[in-house]
Protein backbone atom coordinates (compact mmCIF):
# COMPACT_ATOMS: atom_id res chain seq x y z
CA UNK A 1 0.00 0.00 0.00
CA UNK A 2 1.59 3.28 -1.22
CA UNK A 3 1.36 6.33 1.76
CA UNK A 4 -0.12 9.26 1.34
CA UNK A 5 3.51 11.23 2.53
CA UNK A 6 5.12 8.87 -0.16
CA UNK A 7 2.70 9.78 -3.23
CA UNK A 8 3.35 13.81 -1.33
CA UNK A 9 6.96 13.15 -1.65
CA UNK A 10 7.10 12.17 -5.51
CA UNK A 11 5.37 15.16 -6.17
CA UNK A 12 7.32 17.11 -4.72
CA UNK A 13 10.24 15.14 -6.29
CA UNK A 14 8.23 15.84 -10.02
CA UNK A 15 7.76 19.49 -9.38
CA UNK A 16 11.19 19.89 -8.63
CA UNK A 17 12.76 18.37 -11.31
CA UNK A 18 10.19 20.19 -13.44
CA UNK A 19 11.49 23.57 -11.70
CA UNK A 20 14.88 22.45 -13.17
CA UNK A 21 14.14 22.39 -17.27
CA UNK A 22 15.61 25.17 -19.17
CA UNK A 23 12.97 28.43 -19.26
CA UNK A 24 13.12 28.88 -22.96
CA UNK A 25 11.52 25.26 -23.71
CA UNK A 26 8.20 26.44 -21.76
CA UNK A 27 8.79 30.28 -22.26
CA UNK A 28 4.92 30.69 -22.39
CA UNK A 29 3.73 28.72 -19.77
CA UNK A 30 4.10 29.31 -16.11
CA UNK A 31 5.40 25.75 -15.00
CA UNK A 32 4.66 25.72 -11.54
CA UNK A 33 0.97 25.09 -12.19
CA UNK A 34 2.22 21.83 -14.62
CA UNK A 35 0.94 18.03 -13.33
CA UNK A 36 3.34 15.93 -14.38
CA UNK A 37 0.75 13.44 -15.09
CA UNK A 38 -1.60 15.36 -16.17
CA UNK A 39 0.29 17.31 -18.97
CA UNK A 40 2.77 14.63 -19.58
CA UNK A 41 1.91 14.10 -23.22
CA UNK A 42 2.81 18.20 -23.29
CA UNK A 43 5.78 18.10 -21.08
CA UNK A 44 7.55 14.96 -23.08
CA UNK A 45 6.49 16.86 -27.04
CA UNK A 46 8.39 20.27 -25.81
CA UNK A 47 10.92 18.82 -24.51
CA UNK A 48 11.48 17.05 -27.84
CA UNK A 49 10.72 19.50 -29.61
CA UNK A 50 13.09 21.86 -28.02
CA UNK A 51 14.26 21.14 -24.90
CA UNK A 52 18.27 20.97 -24.17
CA UNK A 53 20.41 17.84 -23.41
CA UNK A 54 19.65 18.45 -19.63
CA UNK A 55 15.84 18.86 -20.29
CA UNK A 56 16.16 15.43 -21.70
CA UNK A 57 17.90 14.22 -18.77
CA UNK A 58 14.89 15.19 -16.66
CA UNK A 59 12.66 13.66 -19.24
CA UNK A 60 13.86 10.44 -18.19
CA UNK A 61 13.66 11.09 -15.22
CA UNK A 62 10.44 11.67 -15.12
CA UNK A 63 8.38 9.87 -17.51
CA UNK A 64 8.70 5.69 -18.40
CA UNK A 65 10.38 4.69 -21.55
CA UNK A 66 7.16 3.39 -23.42
CA UNK A 67 5.23 6.78 -22.61
CA UNK A 68 8.13 8.67 -24.13
CA UNK A 69 8.29 5.98 -27.11
CA UNK A 70 4.29 6.58 -27.49
CA UNK A 71 4.50 10.19 -27.75
CA UNK A 72 7.72 10.68 -29.87
CA UNK A 73 5.98 8.32 -32.26
CA UNK A 74 2.97 9.95 -33.01
CA UNK A 75 3.95 13.94 -33.00
CA UNK A 76 2.31 15.31 -35.99
CA UNK A 77 5.93 17.04 -37.14
CA UNK A 78 9.10 16.68 -36.04
CA UNK A 79 12.55 18.35 -37.80
CA UNK A 80 14.01 15.85 -39.22
CA UNK A 81 17.99 15.56 -36.94
CA UNK A 82 15.03 15.06 -34.12
CA UNK A 83 13.43 12.75 -35.69
CA UNK A 84 16.55 10.66 -36.53
CA UNK A 85 17.72 11.22 -33.15
CA UNK A 86 14.69 10.03 -31.25
CA UNK A 87 14.91 7.05 -33.40
CA UNK A 88 18.49 6.17 -32.21
CA UNK A 89 17.87 6.61 -28.42
CA UNK A 90 14.17 5.10 -28.67
CA UNK A 91 16.01 1.95 -31.26
CA UNK A 92 12.80 2.56 -33.42
CA UNK A 93 13.18 2.84 -37.45
CA UNK A 94 12.17 5.95 -38.46
CA UNK A 95 9.48 5.02 -40.70
CA UNK A 96 7.30 3.96 -37.55
CA UNK A 97 7.18 7.92 -36.99
CA UNK A 98 3.88 9.42 -37.46
CA UNK A 99 6.35 12.62 -38.81
CA UNK A 100 8.08 10.33 -40.82
CA UNK A 101 8.41 12.06 -44.47
CA UNK A 102 5.91 15.18 -43.12
CA UNK A 103 6.81 18.66 -43.80
CA UNK A 104 6.64 21.44 -41.76
CA UNK A 105 2.87 23.47 -41.93
CA UNK A 106 4.84 26.60 -43.65
CA UNK A 107 6.14 24.46 -46.80
CA UNK A 108 2.62 22.36 -47.04
CA UNK A 109 0.54 23.18 -50.10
Amino acid sequence: MIKKTDNNNKLAQAQKLLSKLTKAVFWNCNISKFDCSRDRDYIIKRIIEVGLEEDEIIMWKLYPYEDIKRVALNMEYLERDHLVYMAFVLKVNEKNFKSYGQKPWYQKK
